[in-house]
C-alpha cells in the first residue's frame, strides 16, 4: 500500500471558508517569497490488477543562494586543482550551475499539488530538499487529464502568487520499447575520465551535444519509444540539463539524477564509479514494466559497458540490446569487451563510433 494520501476534492484554496485545523491537510503549498519549487520529469505505470495508473511525484524545494563568498572560493578550487580560470563568457555558466549546487534545501515544507479537480497534499520535503510520493489515479480520471500520452499539474500557491511550478508525468503502457540513456558523454561531451576537462565542461563550459544523438533518438521517438535517464549527474543541475536536451532536439524523458550535497563530503561522489550508483537506478525501472523491452545505451569511458552487460545477462528477456558509444578509440575485439560479452549474441550489443553505424538505424 501507498502511505496515506489526502485528496481534497474541489478547488477551494486559502482565502475561502475557515482555516484548517491541525488535523485537516493544508490547502496551499508551503512556499515562501525567496524558495522555489521544481518538479522532475517522471512515468507512471498501469496497474492492471487495480486498474488504477500510479503516478509518481519527485521535487525539489530550495531557496537559490549567489554567494561571492564561496564563488571565490570555488575560483580557487578551479585554479589550483584543475589550472582552470573563467573566461568573461564563462562567468553566466559558472554562477547558474554553482549558485544551483549550494542552493538552501528546504527541509519539512509541504507541497500541496492540483492534478484535474483533485488537490493532494504531499508528503515534507526531507533534509535535502526533496519530496516523493507515487499516488494512484483510476483509470477514467487519468483519460480525462492527460493530454498526449501526458499528465500535468501544477503547485497550489497562496492567491497572489504570480509564480506557476509545473510537473509533468508521462504514461508509461504495459508493453513497448524503452531506452535507458546515460548522460555524461553519451548524449553530453563531458570528458568524465579527465577530471579537468569534466570539471571545465560541468561548471564554465556551454553544455555540447555528442554528434548525431539527438537525431538518433528523435527518429526512436517517433516510432514510439520512451526514455529514461539515468546518470551520475547531480539533482541540482536537472534544470540546465533538461533545458539543454531539449534545446538540442532530444525528446522529453524521465531522469535519474543522483544526491550530492555541497557542503559535505559527497560533492566528491561526482566522480564515483557508475558500478555504485546506476545498477540501482536502472533495476527499479526495469522492475516497474516487467513487460516492456529496453535499450540500454551508453558509452565506453567508465563503467557502462559493465552494468550494462550484467544486466543483459540477469534480464535478458527485458534488455534486448546494449549500444555503447566509443569514447576511449577501443574496438569490439578488446578484451576489455570479449571478456563482458562473452558468448553472448553478438548482435545483442554493438560499440559505435557515430549514430549512423548503429545497425539497424534509418535516418527519416
Amino acid at each position: 500500500m501507498k502511505s496515506v494520501l489526502v485528496l481534497i476534492m474541489g478547488l477551494c484554496v486559502a482565502g475561502c471558508g475557515d482555516k484548517p485545523t491541525a488535523s485537516q491537510p493544508p490547502l496551499v503549498s508551503d512556499i515562501k517569497d525567496d524558495e522555489t519549487v521544481v518538479f522532475f520529469n517522471t512515468s507512471g505505470w498501469l496497474d492492471e490488477e487495480e486498474n488504477v495508473w500510479q503516478l509518481p511525484i519527485h521535487g525539489w524545494i530550495y531557496e537559490p543562494e549567489d554567494s561571492t563568498a564561496r564563488k571565490a572560493a570555488f575560483r580557487v578550487v578551479l585554479e589550483e586543482q584543475f589550472d582552470l580560470t573563467t573566461a568573461q563568457n564563462q562567468e553566466n555558466n559558472l554562477t547558474e550551475r554553482l549558485n544551483l549546487l549550494i542552493a538552501d534545501n528546504e527541509r519539512g515544507k509541504t507541497i500541496v499539488i492540483r492534478i484535474g479537480d483533485r488537490v493532494i497534499a504531499l508528503p515534507k520535503s526531507a533534509e535535502n530538499g526533496h519530496f516523493q510520493e507515487t499516488i494512484s489515479l483510476s483509470v477514467e480520471d487519468v483519460e480525462k487529464n492527460a493530454d498526449d500520452g501526458i499528465v500535468r499539474f501544477s503547485a497550489v500557491t497562496e492567491a497572489g502568487e504570480e509564480r506557476a511550478f509545473k510537473g509533468q508525468i508521462r504514461l508509461d503502457t504495459p508493453t513497448g520499447l524503452s531506452v535507458i540513456s546515460d548522460i555524461d558523454d553519451t548524449v553530453k561531451i563531458s570528458h568524465v575520465t579527465d577530471k579537468r576537462r569534466l570539471m571545465e565542461q560541468t561548471f564554465l563550459r556551454d553544455f555540447e551535444a555528442a554528434s548525431g544523438m539527438s537525431q538518433l533518438y528523435q527518429v526512436l521517438a517517433d516510432s514510439g519509444v520512451a526514455f529514461h535517464y539515468v546518470s551520475s549527474s547531480p539533482w541540482q543541475l536537472y534544470q540546465p540539463l533538461d533545458e539543454f536536451l531539449e534545446q538540442s532536439g532530444f525528446p522529453w524523458a524521465t531522469f535519474s539524477l543522483k544526491a550530492v550535497r555541497f557542503r559535505d563530503e559527497t560533492l566528491l561522489s561526482l566522480f564515483k564509479k557508475g558500478t555504485e550508483t546506476k545498477p540501482k537506478a536502472i533495476t527499479a525501472i526495469l522492475d516497474r514494466y516487467p513487460n516492456r523491452q529496453f535499450i540500454l545505451v551508453g558509452d565506453s569511458g567508465e563503467q557502462d559497458p559493465e552494468v550494462y552487460a550484467k544486466l543483459l545477462r540477469e534480464r535478458p528477456n527485458q534488455v534486448i540490446r546494449v549500444l555503447i558509444r566509443n569514447v576511449t578509440q577501443e574496438k569490439s575485439d578488446n578484451q576489455r569487451f570479449m571478456d563482458l560479452f562473452a558468448e553472448l549474441d553478438q548482435g545483442r550489443w554493438q560499440l559505435f563510433d557515430h549514430p549512423k553505424g548503429i545497425v539497424g538505424y534509418v535516418t527519416h
